[in-house]
């Protein structure tokens, strides 16, 4: 922890900051080690403080490393040490996380001590982007029981079973190991139109297309993967398939191949607005560009959504220790979707792709395909 608040510090120095008070939550975990539901940071010039309530008094002794714990008793603004903040002048708030009122409890708080609050960028996120040894061992695993929870489900994706139903065997299954990363999605037939579906009581019929969007949170991190299987014909239909799934046949292989061409790029130095740019001009050139509406990838870390970004308007660049994803779809009203998601790690020379769940076309209980 000691190394990641010097290099807060230098960003800080950089900035004209003699401090920075954290507060969202994501960013105190990373700075401190605590996993609770309410702590903060502030880091100085000389001091790193980590404060709580009572309730997080055992948690945080066991769990904070390398910084000082102030349990306080009548709330964390209102009771903010000012021992640390002694000679600030310029100390920054996160402005994408404090509202307006817990910003003006903490600037009563410290008017007193002569600082002036500052609104600022979010310097651990742009800390956090970069995943160390043990970062990335936290999320290979995670990735890891979503592979097998993923294999797992599969065999029960039939006819007649709901999207809930399988929405709270992968709860369950994670719960094993650690949680949901985030709410899964299990969209089939025409749900699978909707890129964000969630979960609902529909049930799996055949010749369905149906899109998992699944993930682990595993001591902290994250995965995230997508893959799209079809829901096995009854024996009696004829080997060909009804029209509807002639064309989302044809998706799939669409997408299967603008995500190869996408990861092709993934190395250090190439823009992430051009690894989003081969996927989406392929997509555009079978036809279906006004089909594929959101971002091709984002960062994976200790939340499902971090930097770095790959999008077309994206001003990242793809380093070593970057996680991302590679996440391109279609998307057909009244008929369905097609969505194919890995998480590559980036490298020094390339990168890493740490999913393993397989790719090719599966319709399940088929043994033709």
């Amino acid at each position: 922890m000691k190394k990641r608040v010097a290099a807060l510090r230098r960003l800080l120095a950089a900035a004209g900051l003699d401090g920075l008070i954290v507060t969202d939550l994501a960013n105190v975990r990373w700075l401190s080690g605590f996993s609770g539901s309410n702590g903060l940071v502030l880091v100085t010039r000389r001091a790193a403080w980590f404060c709580t309530d009572f309730r997080y008094e055992e948690q945080s002794r066991l769990e904070v490393k390398g910084l000082r714990v102030a349990v306080l008793r009548r709330g964390l603004f209102e009771e903010l040490p000012l021992a640390p903040l002694s000679g600030c002048g310029r100390v920054g708030v996160e402005k994408h996380h404090l509202s307006l009122s817990a910003f003006a409890a903490v600037r009563r708080r410290v008017r007193p001590a002569g600082v002036r609050l500052v609104p600022a960028r979010n310097f651990t996120l742009e800390l956090r982007r970069t995943k160390d040894e043990d970062e990335v061992r936290l999320i290979r695993a995670a990735q890891r029981h979503t592979d097998r929870v993923f294999r797992e489900v599969l065999p029960l994706v039939r006819p007649g079973v709901r999207e809930s139903e399988l929405g709270a065997e992968i709860t369950a299954r994670f719960s094993r190991v650690g949680e949901n990363a985030f709410r899964p999605i299990v969209a089939s037939g025409p749900n699978g139109a909707k890129p964000h579906a969630g979960v609902s009581n529909r049930r799996l019929r055949p010749g369905d297309a149906v899109t998992f969007d699944i993930g682990c949170r595993y001591r902290g991190y994250c995965s995230d993967m997508t893959r799209t299987v079809f829901v096995a014909r009854p024996p009696h239909l004829t080997t060909r398939p009804p029209g509807h799934l002639d064309t989302l046949f044809e998706v799939y292989h669409i997408v299967l191949e603008a995500q190869r061409r996408a990861l092709a790029l993934v190395r250090p130095g190439v823009a992430c607005a051009e690894v989003d740019r081969a996927a989406r001009q392929y997509i555009a050139d079978t036809g279906y560009g006004p089909q594929f509406g959101h971002g091709l990838g984002h960062g994976v870390g200790l939340e499902v959504h971090e930097r770095p970004n790959a999008h077309p308007r994206s001003g990242d660049t793809l380093a070593p220790g970057d996680v991302i994803t590679i996440e391109p779809g279609i998307y057909l009203p009244g008929l369905g979707g097609v969505r194919i998601e890995d998480m590559v790690l980036v490298t020094k020379t390339g990168c890493r792709n740490l999913t393993r769940s397989p790719k090719q076309l599966l319709v399940t209980g088929d043994a033709r395909r």
